[in-house]
Parts: C-alpha cells; structure tokens; sequence
C-alpha cells in the first residue's frame, strides 16, 4: 500500500476534487476545438480544391464555347464573304448585259434597217392619234419649214409626209422634229430630208398668231438631205 503522506511526516495539501475535475475539464475544450480546426481546415482544403476544379472545368468550357463560337463566327463571315462576292458577280453581269443591250438598241438607232417603211394610210391613221404610236420607228419624209432661233439646235418644224413628195406643198402634215444638235447640224430651212425616226407622240405648242396648235413629235435618229 502507498504511503499518502510524504516524507518527513508532512502532508500534501489537501486536493479539491471539484477543482482538480475543474481543470481537467477545461482541457477538453480545447481539444475538441483543435480537433474543429483540423476538421474545419481539411474541409476548406476539399472545398477549395473542388472550387478549383470546378473553375478549371468551367475554364475549360468557357474555352471551348469560345473556340465553338469562333468556328462558327469564321464559317458565317466566309458563307457572307462568298455572298457577298455571288452578289457582286450578278450585278458585274447585270451591269455588262444593260451595256451590251444599250450598244445594242444604239446600233439598232444607228442602222436605217431596222425602220419601218409605211404607207400614206397608216401615215394618215398615225398622224390623227401620235400617242398610240409612241416607240415606233419609221422612216418619213417631208420638207423642213422653220429652224432657227425660235426653234433651237436641236429642233425644227418641217410639213411630211410618209413617201416623197415632188413639190414641197406637196407635204401637208406639220410635224414637230428633234434631234442631237450633230444630228440636227448639216439641216437647214426648205431642206427635203429623208428622216429615220422615232415616234415621241403629240406636242402642243404657242403659235405666233397667240393660240396653240397640237401635231405629231418625232425623234430624228437619222437625217437625209435630199434637196
């Protein structure tokens, strides 16, 4: 058995054992804190090595929607680029055909072949409505009564007539005459022209009696001198 006293025949100081559990309790706190800690700091570890790679999947996501969204982006503008240059090949076309027509109809203007030579009735039925007409291309004859000043470069009055005729008073139809002035240029007052034109339709003008007269108009593509 231990002896409860100490040498000497001294005792110890008497222990409280409502302290002494006191103490003892008190340690436990701080273990189980410590504990806390560790659990609570591996967790954070876990938890921010989750968020990482959870970062670096949506990284890698985000990167690759990225390079989807370029590939996509590269495919629309080269589908827009080869639109694009569709496009412009059709009004190239476009542009080279209205050209090649336009040659066309003006070597067609140019060539006395492709008007029409009609007689005095259909001249006749013409002249009493012009406008039903307009577009036409006749070849017409007649005897040039007014050009001057009043008229202008590129316009004269002349009397025709759908054949030629062999005395000027012969031509009874007054007709309104247009033209490029380089058309219009070698044409004079009382000339007899041969005339290759293109029906305008009717004109009214102002006479210098102060009234107004309608007649026929005609485009002159083609002139003659014949007399």
């Amino acid at each position: 058995m231990v002896n409860p006293y100490p040498p000497g025949g001294g005792q110890y100081p008497p222990i409280d054992p409502n302290q002494s559990g006191k103490k003892k309790s008190k340690k436990w706190p701080w273990v189980v804190g410590a504990v806390a800690v560790v659990a609570i700091g591996a967790a954070g570890a876990n938890t921010a090595g989750e968020v990482a790679t959870g970062g670096d999947a949506r990284s890698s996501t985000a990167s690759s929607t990225t390079a989807m969204t370029t590939t996509m982006s590269a495919a629309e503008f080269r589908e827009q680029s080869e639109a694009r240059a569709a496009a412009e090949e059709r009004r190239r076309l476009a542009q080279e055909e209205a050209r090649a027509q336009a040659a066309a109809e003006e070597a067609a203007r140019l060539d006395p072949a492709t008007y029409e030579q009609i007689g005095d009735r259909d001249f006749a039925l013409l002249m009493r409505n012009p406008d039903a007409a307009a577009g036409r291309k006749l070849v017409v004859y007649g005897v040039v009564t007014q050009f001057d000043s009043g008229t202008g470069p590129d316009a004269f009055r002349a009397n025709t007539a759908a054949n030629p005729q062999g005395q000027s008073y012969n031509y009874d139809q007054n007709t309104m005459v247009t033209g490029a002035p380089d058309v219009l240029a070698n044409v004079v007052a009382e000339d007899f022209v041969t005339m290759y034109v293109e029906v305008v339709g009717s004109l009214t003008y102002s006479t210098t009696m102060g009234g107004s007269t309608t007649v026929p108009k005609f485009q002159a593509n083609i002139i003659e001198v014949t007399g």
